[in-house]
């Protein structure tokens, strides 16, 4: 099942890299440090080699809805990817904190701060309803010794894009005479 997930995987650690850059470094170096460990200890039972994500776990979610709750087993700064698959359903995904309700129809990706944000999945309508959640692991850090990524923040994304944030406020105007 690993190889069946190989390409994909690539496809979603390369978005990661693009809107999330801090949690894909942290992420790959934190793998590659759980893989040196493995393969020091020569325990070849565990096939980490090849673990095609730089998310350390996988859940893959069929035909359920999801309750209201927040993930306990990550860190604040680190997003869970969420992943809507399947096929003629539409549904939404709540995020109580915010009071917002997102499309959930097959396609749609979600990055969230799980520790942070409570969310849920209600009922679909209609089809099959398949999520493939990534996730990383808080103890998997502490392990291997790979600091969080900071939050982050509107400047990260404008500087992705090569724009530089507006002044706000009366203050910026001072600023700007």
């Amino acid at each position: 099942w690993l190889a069946a997930l190989t390409t994909s995987e690539f496809i979603w650690n390369s978005i990661t890299a693009a809107v999330a850059p801090e949690l894909f470094e942290s992420g790959f170096s934190a793998f590659s440090k759980v893989v040196k460990e493995v393969q020091w200890r020569k325990n070849n039972s565990a096939p980490v080699d090849s673990w095609p994500s730089i998310f350390s776990g996988l859940e893959i979610i069929a035909n359920r809805t999801t309750f209201s709750h927040r993930d306990a087993g990550g860190s604040p700064s680190l997003f869970d990817l969420l992943i809507s698959l399947g096929r003629n359903h539409h549904t939404t995904f709540s995020l109580a904190d915010v009071h917002a309700e997102l499309d959930y129809s097959p396609g749609a990706m979600v990055y969230i701060a799980g520790r942070v944000l409570k969310h849920s999945v209600g009922p679909w309508i209609n089809g099959e309803r398949i999520v493939v959640a990534h996730f990383m692991k808080d103890a998997v850090y502490d392990r291997v010794g790979v600091p969080r990524p900071s939050f982050p923040v509107q400047r990260n994304f404008l500087d992705l894009v090569g724009r530089k944030p507006k002044p706000m406020g009366r203050r910026a105007n001072k600023l700007q005479r």
